[in-house]
């Protein structure tokens, strides 16, 4: 393997005759040695590496070659659109090239969720019903059908032109109606080409819901796998627990129970099986609606604020409710009716996690119920953290490397590493080459009052005004509330208007691709983002010179995910503020402060308007866990950073 990326990064070497003007970087040489090092050795691997080590392309080498020399497979996982699509439309064709100097033929394939992909049954279906329309939605249709006939497409992306959710969720390969699929389903043939692949590219969301489903019944959608990559590591906790958390409600029962008793199957039951079957199902109801309605009636005394959530403490009474569904799916399967084996194994599995909920058992899980203006109740659990559910499971069974620009604490990965439940494991961390001494400067104000103060919103429309006059534009503003954005564009809109700025504001459901393409062509544009604005902005050269964060991104202590971390901590006698508000704070800080310096051709400023960055005994710390760069608390230092 060292042999092999040697002759690769050398200059003069593979790299070289594919990359024009490629010179070795340290940086990627050393996460290349150490990942294939830890592949050939089957050892865990945490790295963290900076901007521009160009840490994808020193992953994917060492995996491919190991991959396709031992014949395994690598899943290959990102959290962002824009990092897939870097790493299938130019760094594996580049890997794949230099498999072929090597003599070896790697074969990789993408996979995302079904709801990417097309159901050419369902598209024959509504282009047959469309066929005389003389609608747009027809014209979309027929294009579809051109696409898929002549040309194969079967992936949203690929298709050329957008296509509004509303339609494609008619076409598209979720709850496909055919049971038997034909040689033509977009999901068969993309299982075909998943067994033949080395490496297989997806994300978070879908690799975690393969996991679920694997730990459930010991089979997924992803073919068996030998490693794991996780590129974004930082973002593996959220999206972990969130495809673990159980959800149960009535309207999720009475849904359940609507398709059952509407089966032509159930409908050819004789009058005394289907009145026995429907009092059982009357007496499920009465017992699950007066549940809900106790701990709706709960919560509404006991909840004290407007959270919308209960972090429920001990067991709930719901042994009556489960065995009230437990007669009713044992009369059903007495009467041997056919095809609705489906509908009952999902109205067992609700049982099942109603039954977990209820018991309150597992201190690892948090246990809640939300609550909406209608007073409609939702019970949940969900994991503290991945490690509950990934030290078996994941840790255990493949090697895993985990690879992001954030996810050491100082100079150790020991928060991290507890919290994904990775116990011995190697690690690397390597600098990022760009020269931020010399290219970035970061400033707080010396005028900013405190976040919490009146003053404070105010206070950020009027310094942004101060700030863009300095800089013209080219700016990222990163918020941690929807609700301050929407309040900051509100003021700051008539001062852009007048002064022929470019203003947007994220919106729900808006493209961040489209608004990050007005960042890049006009450089009076100021752009004001919240959650998915932290990573994933890719804006090299000089149109992105300034970002600013009004907050501290501190997370959201009214979770309930984040509750009852804090609680466990406390509980055990330790600081939640330095053993998870802090660390966590700093994984995000860092996410942001990354989105100024995305080449070397990067220069310009990250203003923080928060004054604790100061003010607090830990703004030293803060500081430090920065890329180190000159520190100012006048905005008119800009001036000093700033490209002309």
């Amino acid at each position: 393997m060292q042999s092999f990326i040697q002759r690769t990064f050398q200059q003069g070497g593979h790299l070289s005759k594919i990359v024009a003007g490629y010179s070795p970087r340290a940086p990627q040489i050393q996460i290349s040695s150490k990942v294939g090092e830890c592949l050939e050795e089957e050892r865990h691997l945490l790295c963290e590496a900076g901007t521009g080590t160009g840490k994808s392309l020193g992953y994917l080498l060492p995996a491919a070659k190991w991959a396709v020399q031992n014949n395994k497979k690598v899943i290959i996982c990102t959290h962002t659109i824009p990092l897939m699509n870097q790493i299938l439309n130019t760094e594996l064709p580049r890997v794949s090239q230099i498999m072929q100097m090597e003599n070896l033929n790697l074969r990789y394939k993408l996979i995302k969720g079904k709801s990417h992909y097309l159901c050419r049954s369902k598209l024959k279906n509504l282009h047959r019903e469309l066929e005389n329309s003389n609608t747009r939605e027809g014209e979309i249709i027929y294009k579809i059908m051109v696409l898929a006939e002549k040309e194969n497409i079967i992936d949203r992306a690929e298709l050329g032109f957008q296509v509004e959710d509303q339609l494609w969720n008619r076409i598209s390969a979720s709850f496909c109606p055919i049971k038997n699929k034909s040689g033509e389903c977009a999901l068969e043939l993309n299982k075909v080409g998943l067994k033949g692949a080395h490496i297989i590219v997806t994300n978070h969301a879908y690799f975690f819901n393969d996991l679920v489903l694997r730990k459930k019944t010991g089979n997924g959608n992803l073919p068996p796998y030998d490693a794991v990559i996780f590129d974004e590591a930082h973002e593996i906790e959220d999206v972990c627990c969130n495809a673990f958390e159980k959800k149960v409600d009535v309207q999720l029962f009475e849904s359940l129970f609507n398709q059952f008793f509407s089966h032509e199957q159930v409908l050819k039951l004789g009058l005394d099986s289907r009145l026995k079957l429907s009092d059982l199902h009357r007496d499920f109801q009465r017992q699950i609606e007066d549940l809900y309605e106790g701990i709706s009636n709960y919560m509404s005394r006991n909840q004290g604020n407007d959270a919308g959530f209960y972090l429920i403490p001990s067991k709930i009474a719901i042994d009556g409710v489960c065995t009230a569904l437990g007669d009713f799916i044992k009369a059903a399967k007495e009467m041997k009716i056919k095809n609705v084996s489906e509908i009952l194994d999902r109205i067992f599995e609700g049982n099942d996690s109603l039954d977990f909920i209820g018991q309150v058992e597992k201190k690892s899980w948090a246990y809640w119920a939300t609550s909406d203006k209608k007073k409609n109740v939702v019970l949940h659990a969900a994991p503290l953290f991945p490690k509950v559910v990934l030290a078996y499971g994941l840790f255990d069974k493949v090697t895993v490397i985990m690879a992001s620009a954030t996810i050491a604490t100082g100079d150790n990965f020991n928060f991290f590493a507890g919290r994904v439940g990775v116990k011995e494991y190697s690690s690397i961390i390597v600098g990022s080459p760009f020269d931020y001494a010399n290219k970035a400067m970061l400033i707080c104000p010396d005028d900013a009052p405190d976040p919490g103060s009146r003053e404070f919103i105010p206070y950020i429309s009027e310094k942004l005004q101060d700030i863009i006059m300095y800089s013209g534009g080219r700016m990222l503003v990163l918020f941690t509330s929807m609700e301050k954005m929407k309040r900051v564009h509100q003021d700051m809109s008539s001062f852009c208007r007048e002064n022929g700025y470019n203003l947007i504001a994220q919106q729900p459901g808006s493209s961040r691709e489209e608004i990050i393409g007005q960042l890049k062509s006009n450089p009076k544009t100021i752009v004001l983002g919240c959650t998915s604005f932290w990573t994933g902005v890719d804006v090299p050269g000089d149109a992105l010179t300034t970002v600013v964060i009004p907050n501290l991104p501190f997370p959201m202590p009214n979770e309930p995910l984040i509750q009852a971390q804090l609680k466990l901590i406390e509980d055990a006698g330790r600081s939640s503020f330095f053993d998870y508000m802090f660390p966590k704070m700093m994984t995000k800080l860092k996410q942001g402060f990354g989105r100024l310096n995305r080449s070397m051709a990067c220069q310009g400023v990250v203003v923080i308007l928060d004054n604790r960055l100061v003010k607090k005994r830990y703004g030293a710390m803060i500081r430090h866990g920065l890329p180190s760069c000159p520190f100012s608390r006048q905005i008119d230092n800009m001036i000093n950073i700033l490209p002309c």
